[in-house]
This record gives C-alpha cells, structure tokens and sequence, in this order.
C-alpha cells in the first residue's frame, strides 16, 4: 500500500492550500522569502503586528466592558451593568469634560500652531532661527513631564510669579486664587505639552507646497487670503488632519496634567481609569475606554467628512 507523503500548508496570505512535496517545500520557502523582501511584505508583517498589538487589547478592552465583575470575580454573561453605572454615578460629566478639555486644547493649538508653522515653512529665512525654534520645541520631551508641570505651580500659585508680579505692580489687591487649581491651570498645562503635535506635522505638509503655485496665484491676481484659502489650507489639510488627531487623542488620556495642576478638584479620564482600575473595577474601567473610543472614532469620521466636503471628493488626503 502506497503511503501519500504530501504536505498540506496554507498560503499565510489567504490563498488556496498548496500540496508540497520536498521539491514544492523547497520552492514555497523560496516563494514566501521573495514575498518577504517585496514590496507587500513588510506592509503585511506591519499589518499583523499592528493588529495583535493594537487591536487584539482593544477587543478584549470592548468585550470586557460587557462583563460583570467583582474584582477577579467575573461573570461570563453579557451585561450593560457598567455602562448604566456610568450614567447613575454620575461619572458621564468626567465624560463630557475631559471632552471639551480636548476639544478646547486642540482648537488653541491649531489657531496659534497654523499661522506659527506657516510663518516657519514659508517666511522664516534663517536656518540659525529654524534650528532654535525647533530646539525649542523639541527640547521639553527631553524633561520629565512630572517636572516639567510642576513649573507651572510656582508661575500661578497664590505667592507665584504672576500673583507676585501684579500685587507689586498695585493691579491687584489679593492673589487670584483661580489661577491655579482650576480648568484654567490644567488647560494651561496641556497647551505645552502638545502645541509641538500640532505644529509639526502642519509644518511639513506646508513645507511640502511648491513656492511656484503660490507665486502663480498671486500673479493671477489672488489677495493673500485667497491664496491662503484656496492653495495652502487644502494642500496642507493632510498635515492638520494629522496634527489634529496628534494633539486630541493623546489629551483625552493626559493624567499628569489634571492631577498636577487641577488639585484633585475636577476629575478627568484618565485619573478616572485609575481609580476604577486601582478599586479592581476592571468592567468600569474599560467602560470608560469604549466610551472614549467610540466618540474619538465618531469625531474623527465627521472631521473627515467635514473636510471631504471643504476640500473636494478627489483630494488625497
């Protein structure tokens, strides 16, 4: 009786199982190291990390939120219980305010971020002053964030360089005790930290417009704001798209921040995440991630329909 020896293997990209003999095992490894070192291998190896990566801790994020539990104890049926928990508790206002937190820092960024990145691709000649600026930007990633906050109690705090500073100058009478410790602290605070997110991405994309195009509106007779309207802002909505979402999403999840310079006054996501995750109310915890998933995934789909209708369907974005 004859003995079939053949291998069965399945193509890793989706394809029809192939039956390989020594001779075929020899040409597949062949074929799968010419796929690895073409063009769409490394994109698909990037694809599959990605995925387990990000992906993977995102779905169990979302199918734990679904669960009951009492600390490691957990019940292995659907539940909205952490969901209604949100709203009964009150917690939807840390919700809405880390929310407008975001909202707020990302439209600060973006009206000074614009026009300074556009100054610095177009208008600043001095390679001596670009060098600065971007030192400039780039040096307080290098500080511990922590310090970096702290800084500002001593610039804001009641016997701070500010209150000092008015008093001394018979502008004020008493410190302004809402100086620190308040929205406007925190708010303050995130400015810094991610003004660079947005500037840097606009900042390519601008440098990335062609001088000619902008001379040539202009010798057409465009005002600048025109051409600003209708050449700049549409070849660079690539790089506010990226600023945009580099500057919002990773304010939501600031934690040093708030606890820093809000004083334990107003809660925000993140600290909000910490606690239910230091109590061991894991469901609550990831609750609150789905929440802010769903309303990033929802915002960022308007943003792109917005500018699919201000630039024009055959824009790339």
């Amino acid at each position: 009786m004859n003995v079939r020896t053949d291998v069965m293997l399945r193509d890793p990209l989706g394809q029809a199982d192939v039956s390989l003999r020594p001779a075929g095992l020899h040409r597949w490894i062949v074929a799968r190291k010419e796929w690895l070192i073409s063009e769409r291998g490394p994109v698909h190896i990037f694809a599959i990390v990605w995925a387990v990566a990000v992906l993977v801790p995102v779905i169990i994020s979302v199918f734990f939120s679904l669960l009951r539990a009492h600390g490691l104890r957990i019940q292995w049926n659907i539940s909205l219980h952490a969901y209604r928990d949100i709203i009964e508790s009150g917690r939807w206002e840390v919700v809405v305010r880390t929310l407008t937190a975001a909202a707020a820092i990302t439209a600060i960024c973006l009206i000074v971020g614009f026009p300074f990145a556009l100054w610095l691709a177009k208008r600043a000649k001095s390679e001596k002053l670009i060098q600065f600026v971007w030192m400039a930007l780039t040096v307080p990633f290098f500080l511990d964030p922590s310090a970096r906050t702290l800084v500002w109690r001593g610039v804001l705090g009641s016997t701070g360089l500010v209150n000092t500073a008015l008093m001394k100058l018979d502008l004020i009478d008493a410190p302004m005790g809402w100086l620190l410790f308040s929205d406007f602290s925190v708010y303050l605070g995130l400015i810094g930290p991610y003004f660079p997110n947005m500037v840097m991405p606009i900042y390519l994309a601008i440098l990335l417009i062609d001088n000619d195009l902008i001379q040539a509106s202009a010798d057409l007779g465009a005002t600048p704001a025109k051409t600003l309207r209708s050449i700049i802002i549409p070849l660079a909505m690539p790089g506010i798209m990226a600023g945009i979402i580099f500057t919002f999403v990773p304010v939501m999840g600031d934690s040093i921040v708030p606890s820093i310079l809000g004083g334990g006054k107003k809660e925000y996501l993140a600290d909000t995440v910490m606690s239910l995750s230091t109590s061991m109310n894991y469901a609550g915890a990831a609750a609150f991630a789905t929440i802010i998933l769903l309303l990033t995934g929802i915002l960022l789909g308007l943003f792109l329909l917005f500018r699919r209708r201000a630039v024009g369907p055959g824009a790339v974005a």
